[in-house]
């Protein structure tokens, strides 16, 4: 269908198909064996030309801030908005979505806890949000064989943010989910929820749910941190 109806020229639409369409993202792939996604309405968050929303059920939406990627997904015959993450997603519908998939982009946002404050609003009551996010194995040793490999997790040149296990899962918590399970890409369920898998991994998807204890927590310390008065220049 692309090729039909791209928006781009052919050589650049050739170029396009063997990076993105020529096989299933390793971790779409896993994604797709653990969640109902090819069957459920799936808010993608920083879709890119469509790789993964191409997979994703009825009522799927794609949200990007570059106008080629909007264009691709739509000559797939795609849903997508042409929408800039850190500036919200009031664009989406309301408690519309099964799933929000926020795959490699917190990373590059400037308040990436705004923008998952901003997806649980958009989730239907039992829907979650999976989470794929880069993270710096604690293991030095891991840290310089994925060096070697040129596997490093650290974009300096495009990466806002370094995330741990831990500070990936606060993040989420403190957006008002709750973590019901963590996996690691390439291994088993069993295998991945291992404390060693969890903290050494360089990729973590992290399946959380919209909490109400978590999302009051949440609320007060943006309350705190709005009464509190900002320290002043030093004399």
């Amino acid at each position: 269908m692309l090729r039909e109806n791209s928006p781009l020229p052919l050589e650049r639409t050739e170029e396009l198909l063997a990076q993105r369409f020529d096989g299933i993202p390793r971790r779409l792939a896993f994604a797709l064996r653990r969640w109902p996604l090819e069957r459920a309405a799936v808010l993608d968050v920083g879709c890119a030309h469509g790789h993964c929303l191409a997979h994703f059920g009825p009522g799927s939406l794609g949200v990007d801030n570059v106008r080629e990627h909007v264009d691709v997904c739509r000559a797939l015959g795609l849903q997508a908005i042409l929408a800039d993450a850190n500036e919200g997603l009031a664009a989406c519908p309301d408690k519309a979505f099964d799933y929000a998939w926020v795959s490699d982009i917190v990373e590059h946002l400037d308040a990436p806890r705004v923008l998952l404050r901003d997806v649980a609003s958009k989730l239907k009551p039992e829907g979650a949000l999976l989470l794929f996010v880069a993270a710096l194995p604690r293991s030095r040793l891991v840290r310089r064989m994925l060096r070697r490999e040129q596997r490093n997790p650290f974009d300096a040149r495009a990466h806002h943010y370094q995330f741990t296990y831990e500070t990936a899962r606060y993040l989420v918590e403190r957006s008002g989910f709750q973590v019901t399970s963590v996996h690691v890409p390439g291994l088993s369920a069993q295998r991945s929820l291992t404390w060693a898998a969890r903290h050494h991994a360089p990729r973590l998807f992290l399946e959380a749910r919209p909490s109400a204890e978590a999302q009051q927590l949440a609320l007060d310390a943006e309350t705190r941190n709005r009464s509190q008065p900002s320290a002043g220049p030093q004399a």
